[in-house]
């Protein structure tokens, strides 16, 4: 016997469209945080791989060539290789560029690069494909890293300011909001498409001796070389009370793109509050 099924109605289509938006409107909420949140473990996951590269790069120079970052001279060959072919013969072009020593030849010889290129060939004009501008630089960012570089950035000398006549006095790319490379840096892009960005001027890097004040040299990381975001990291805060040392106080909820390095002797270190945030946070 068939029994009548009673007070089994179902959803309205009002109420299925009510829901529907309530949906709508909570993804809308939560997905631009998701997605950030991923990017920023993408990001800090690259950061850790890439200073790993670079210091493994350190390590394997010493075994192969017998020499550190210590021993580098400042100058690149990328002109020089160019001009001459790439085939070794423009050997008095390529000493003037730097010697086999520099600290390009060092991490190019040692990582799976790609492709190099110098500041100028990047030119910030529109639809310019190879175009790599920097889209922000933080001015607390900025502040940091410089007080960082300040602490270890010197001369056998004495010499603290931040000159390069003498090609002794390390500093970072000098970079600014939407702007190109300057001239003199050397951009490694390595086959898993992290950028290794420095000032070709830099070398001798090495810590405090009984004798010397550290010589540290300064770079960038960019875990994903030309594609956008192009931020240099930060802290969450926006200020640092302590720039250019540890600081507790400094956090990064979401990892940007670059990040501020420093090398010397056989080690590559974040060169920042922020960059050091990423790297030693849980």
């Amino acid at each position: 016997m068939l029994k009548k099924t009673i007070g089994m109605a179902g959803f309205t289509l009002a109420e299925v469209l009510i829901t529907l938006g309530i949906i709508g409107v909570v993804a809308a909420m939560t997905m631009p945080t998701l997605i950030n949140s991923t990017q920023g473990a993408q990001y800090k996951t690259a950061y850790k791989k890439a200073l790993s590269v670079l210091s493994q790069a350190v390590v394997m120079n010493i075994a192969l060539e017998d020499y550190d970052l210590s021993q580098t001279v400042g100058g690149q060959n990328m002109k020089a290789e160019v001009a001459a072919g790439e085939d070794g013969t423009g050997g008095a072009d390529a000493q003037a560029a730097g010697g086999t020593q520099s600290v390009y030849e060092l991490f190019k010889n040692r990582m799976n690069v790609v492709k190099v290129a110098g500041g100028s060939d990047f030119e910030n004009t529109t639809g310019d494909t190879d175009s790599y501008t920097i889209i922000d630089v933080p001015t607390e960012a900025k502040d940091d890293y410089e007080a960082f570089m300040a602490l270890h950035n010197g001369t056998a000398g004495g010499d603290d300011d931040d000159d390069d006549d003498d090609g002794s006095v390390h500093i970072f790319p000098s970079i600014s909001k939407g702007e190109t490379w300057p001239d003199e840096t050397t951009l490694l892009f390595m086959n898993d498409g992290i950028t290794f960005i420095f000032d070709n001027r830099n070398g001798n890097c090495a810590a405090e001796t009984a004798t010397t004040r550290d010589n540290y040299c300064f770079g960038w990381i960019d875990v994903n070389g030309q594609k956008a975001p192009n931020r240099v990291v930060t802290c969450d805060t926006g200020t640092i009370a302590d720039e250019g040392t540890d600081n507790a106080a400094c956090t990064v909820t979401n990892p940007t793109d670059i990040y501020p390095v420093a090398f010397f002797d056989q080690s590559v270190i974040p060169a920042s509050a922020a960059a050091r945030a990423v790297l030693y946070a849980k």
